[in-house]
């Protein structure tokens, strides 16, 4: 396979073979590059906004990276609280990869000396934290204060939209976690903050994972790998990711089965509200899906070293593809749901069909008895037969003649299958 513009850019960085293969090569020049510019301290947003949402409590919008037109089916995640988690359930959780070892998780105190040692890698993860937990793990990790206070203030505001931000010694990439109520049809918005440096990796959640279980099982599956680099990490927990979207998606899809089954059978106005709601539901999932696309592929572009070599790239070039292959399955379904609102205007127009020829057939039978009424009502005083029709034999006479036309009528619409 030829290999692309990106490809050849990466080539010329410094490293094995004039190419850097791992994050741990990254030159010090870099990062001394990158230290000197004046965005240093809140780092260089590669990709997503660069500025962060409003308080807690302030209006959803375009600044708050809730998607346009789907404001009313996303409901986002708050601060983090600024006491720490409740006893019992500790929100921070060590583990250590090293040589020859299996992982293991390891207490906070002793990340200072095990990051010190660049054969180790350490991935923590913070879930339910406050605040004091997030700058206990900076502390321990060793992580430069400058970029301690812009990250930090990331991790600990209310929901923003995926983000990448580069710092001297480390990078930054927020990404959404939706939660779904399939009653209410609405998206709960949770964020999930992610500290990439060289041997470390720091994954802080206000809500639980979904995914949790998976993500450990594979990261302590394949210690070597995540040991080799971080990027692996990284991709291991973006893949996840990924599978967790995938797996939404295919409950939308039983969804939309289910709203197509209610719409033969629903004429009702609270079908047509749901079925709108649920519109703004599916498409707002598409839509939060769709933030991460330029996350993704700044991995990928030529000046973030971050992630590069052959090996790592070939992973990334993977998740990407992934993550072009959701969209499309999440437009369609998006899509979808309009044949859900067509089903549902047939079934109407079917109904509707069906009402007024029971009118028609309701009006004929009872014009034509109305007819047979008048001509028995009519005096004729020349009739031979009128004294007859003025007796209850007319009566009879007059019912059956209306009893043979009506019925005459109904069973000549039957035969045509309008009954």
């Amino acid at each position: 396979m030829s290999e692309g513009p990106g490809r050849q850019g990466r080539a010329a960085a410094p490293g094995v073979g004039g190419r850097i293969t791992s994050v741990r090569q990254l030159g010090g020049s870099v990062r001394r590059r990158l230290s000197r510019h004046p965005l240093a301290e809140t780092g260089l947003t590669v990709a997503g906004d660069a500025v962060l949402p409003p308080a807690a409590g302030a209006p959803l919008g375009a600044d708050a990276g809730v998607p346009t037109g789907s404001e009313a089916a996303v409901r986002t995640e708050g601060a983090a609280p600024t006491a720490p988690g409740a006893a019992g359930a500790p929100a921070v959780t060590a583990w250590l990869f090293a040589p020859e070892r299996p992982p293991a998780q390891v207490p906070l105190a002793d990340l200072p000396r095990l990051v010190a040692d660049d054969e180790n890698f350490v991935w923590v993860d913070l879930s339910a934290y406050a605040e004091a937990d997030l700058r206990a793990v900076a502390e321990a990790l060793g992580l430069p204060r400058s970029a301690v206070r812009s990250a930090v203030r990331a991790a600990l505001s209310p929901w923003q939209r995926p983000r990448l931000a580069v710092y001297p010694d480390h990078f930054f990439a927020s990404a959404t976690v939706p939660h779904l109520d399939a009653t209410a049809y609405r998206i709960d918005a949770a964020e999930l903050d992610l500290f990439v440096g060289r041997n470390i990796f720091v994954s802080a959640h206000k809500a639980p994972l979904p995914f949790a279980d998976h993500l450990r099982a594979r990261a302590t599956g394949s210690p070597e790998l995540v040991r080799l680099d971080a990027a692996f990490m990284l991709y291991i927990a973006l893949d996840e990711l990924l599978s967790y979207y995938e797996e939404l998606n295919r409950r939308v899809q039983a969804q939309i089965e289910h709203m197509e089954e209610r719409a033969l059978r629903d004429t009702s106005d609270r079908f047509l509200e749901d079925l709108v709601r649920f519109k703004r539901y599916a498409f707002a999932l598409s839509q939060l899906a769709d933030q991460h696309r330029d996350v993704v592929a700044a991995f990928l572009r030529p000046d973030f070293h971050w992630v590069s070599g052959a090996e790592v790239e070939e992973y990334f070039d993977d998740l990407q593809a992934r993550l072009t292959r959701l969209l499309d399955l999440l437009l369609a379904a998006r899509d979808a749901v309009n044949g859900s609102f067509e089903i549902y205007v047939s079934h109407m127009a079917h109904r509707t069909n069906q009402v007024i020829r029971l009118l028609t057939v309701v009006s004929v039978v009872l014009f034509t008895a109305s007819i047979i009424v008048s001509i028995f009502g009519t005096t004729i005083s020349a009739t031979i037969h009128s004294s007859i029709l003025a007796t209850p034999v007319g009566l009879l006479l007059m019912l059956a003649c209306m009893a043979l036309v009506s019925g005459g009528t109904l069973w000549i619409f039957h035969r045509r299958d309008w009954l």
